[in-house]
């Protein structure tokens, strides 16, 4: 027992696993016989057809997502009026008006990356006749006109619109995929009149890898691939094998779906076949039958009640030698939890040869240098804020900037240009706001000013694009609110709602309860309900500081403006977004009044 004592930590739990699980087992092994053969067959068969299950649900939603896409496209009425207009002109040989048909295109291309999958690379492609096309991918990468030299395009004219044609696995025809020697996988729908006459393609194409991928991540040994009725190969994890006929064509299913075994080259296997819903294709799986067996080998060859004896015996043994082995670890658990609230002159006191005391000792050491670190920070951080205090104070006034502006200002307006002397004045009292630290806190009449000539200066810099009308009841003028917080704001509506092009900008203001209430309010292109959401959602995310955020004219966004009233004010603050896409948007700001002293 002493020389056990003197032991690492690992040696005693590699002796006690010894002990506790190799010698039951072995007895256990020893003891138990094989269970027979023909239930081993059918766990094996049950777990191959389990696993094969789980993959083709896997290929069959990849499938699917390439039909949802198939049917929007086809059911949209934007996208069919759009393209059934292109065919009439072409049929008129009427020119097509390039706005107009820029503005077609850019409305197909965005509802077409809108109903992309962003874990997945998906090609869509809607093709006219006439060759006018109209895709989610750049034309550098592939001139879509080029689909009509595909040998399976032939197939096409005469094909029912209600139908899904599957071309199976064939080159890509993107270039970046083809630089990667991928395959593509197909989808091919016709667009045709109630009549049934033709005037448009769908094309959606996915890389081979998306299907191969589940094939390659599937822990089990053997072959999984999926392949044509004919026993082309579609994919599998070996690339070189696709599009080649299946080596083992007595692995090939003769129904829709089958379970048997199988010899080749002399050795047993198990084939599962499942045929897809979606198309004349087998997703086939081939697995040595020892491999087979051996995923459940072990299960069905213990004996019960051996089990329960022995793990008795083995729970009783690990919890009587785990509870002496960790009761040091459990002591320093304790002490860490001290540490953490607070309390750095604990000590674990805990010595030993093993691990544990080595542990221990540098616990407490590791302690004591904290300790003297953080004293060192505290003295640190006191001379760097001197150093800090000496050079503000070595730096220029900025109000010198100030007062030049205002003497050009004079200097011009004494010149009669009056309009270029108003603009200079409004650019030196926003700089004047802008530099000025003394009061976090401004009344709102103030704050206002401040917001129109920043407009004033925008409206120059965009030439009279903006327009903004202020409606501030009397009562609310004198309300103490924070500096510069409605700039950011107003920045945010011209460069995302106007995308700096026209548009008015209207602020109100009233008194609500407690609250003073200030609306501001744009005309500009607005947010759906998805972007509206992720907003709001960003909003309540806590302050990252790696988290870079457009800059404006004060240095801080939206987010930051949020932020910044939440410290001010807590849980007080609220705020408002509402917005429709064309219909410009409008943010509510609830800001808790200040008491009067």
């Amino acid at each position: 027992m002493n020389l056990y004592r003197k032991r690492s930590l690992r040696q005693k739990l590699i002796l006690s696993s010894i002990l506790c699980l190799v010698i039951p087992t072995i007895i256990t092994l020893i003891l138990s016989d094989y269970t027979s053969k023909k239930v081993l067959k059918e766990e094996a068969v049950r777990t191959a057809s389990e696993t094969l299950e789980v993959i083709e649900q896997y290929i069959e939603n990849r499938i699917n997502k390439m039909i949802y896409v198939s049917n929007f496209i086809q059911f949209d009425n934007e996208i069919r009026s759009i393209v059934m207009q292109r065919r009439n002109e072409h049929r008129l040989n009427l020119e097509p008006d390039e706005i107009e048909l820029f503005e077609s295109r850019k409305k197909i291309t965005a509802k077409l990356d809108n109903i992309s999958f962003p874990d997945e690379k998906t090609y869509i492609t809607i093709l006219l006749p006439d060759g006018t096309n109209y895709t989610n991918f750049p034309y550098y990468e592939f001139d879509p006109v080029g689909l009509f030299e595909e040998p399976w395009f032939v197939e096409l004219p005469d094909f029912p619109a209600s139908s899904t044609l599957w071309v199976g696995t064939h080159p890509a025809y993107i270039e970046s995929e083809r630089k990667q020697n991928e395959q593509f996988m197909t989808l091919v729908r016709t667009i045709k009149t109630f009549s049934s006459e033709l005037y448009g393609y769908i094309i959606i194409s996915i890389s081979e890898s998306q299907i191969s991928r589940v094939f390659s991540n599937d822990r089990a040994e053997g072959e999984k691939l999926l392949l044509t009725g004919s026993g082309i190969i579609l994919s599998h994890a070996d690339k070189s094998q696709i599009g080649q006929p299946f080596a083992h064509s007595q692995a090939l299913p003769e129904g829709e779906s089958s379970s048997q075994f199988i010899h080749l080259n002399g050795e047993q296997y198990l084939v599962v076949a499942n045929k897809t819903t979606y198309s004349d294709w087998y997703l086939l799986s081939m697995t040595p039958y020892d491999t087979a067996l051996g995923q459940i080998h072990q299960i069905l060859r213990t004996n019960v009640f051996l089990q329960i004896m022995f793990f008795s015996a083995f729970l009783i043994i690990l919890v009587y030698l785990v509870r002496q082995f960790t009761k040091p670890i459990v002591r320093l658990g304790q002490i860490a939890s001290e540490v953490e609230s607070g309390n750095l002159d604990v000590r674990s006191r805990i010595r030993g040869p093993d691990e544990i005391g080595r542990l221990g000792r540098s616990f407490d050491q590791m302690l004591g240098r904290i300790q003297h670190m953080i004293e060192q920070i505290t003295l640190e951080q006191t001379l760097k804020r001197k150093a800090e205090l000496k050079m503000l104070q070595a730096q220029i006034n900025p109000h010198f900037l100030f007062n030049i502006l205002n003497s050009i200002r004079m200097k011009i307006w004494l010149k009669g240009d009056e309009e270029n002397a108003a603009l200079i004045s409004s650019l030196a009292k926003l700089l004047r706001m802008t530099i000025s630290q003394k009061d976090e806190l401004v009344p709102l009449q103030e704050e206002v000013d401040t917001t129109v000539n920043y407009m004033k200066l925008m409206n120059f810099r965009h030439h009279g694009a903006l327009k903004w009308e202020i409606n501030l009841l009397e009562e609310t003028l004198d309300e103490k609110v924070p500096r510069f917080f409605m700039q950011p704001l107003i920045e945010n509506a011209i460069i995302h709602g106007f995308n700096q092009q026209k548009g008015t900008i209207r602020i109100f203001s009233r008194i609500a309860a407690d609250e003073l209430a200030i609306r501001i309010e744009d005309d500009g292109a607005g947010m759906n309900t998805e972007r509206l959401n992720r907003l709001k959602e960003n909003l309540k995310q806590p302050i990252h500081p790696e988290r870079q955020e457009d800059e404006s004219f004060s240095g801080i966004g939206v987010k930051n403006v949020y932020d910044r009233l939440r410290l001010i004010y807590g849980n007080r603050f609220n705020i408002e977004i509402e917005s429709m896409p064309g219909q410009g948007t409008q943010i509510t700001l609830y800001i808790p009044r200040a008491k009067e002293e």
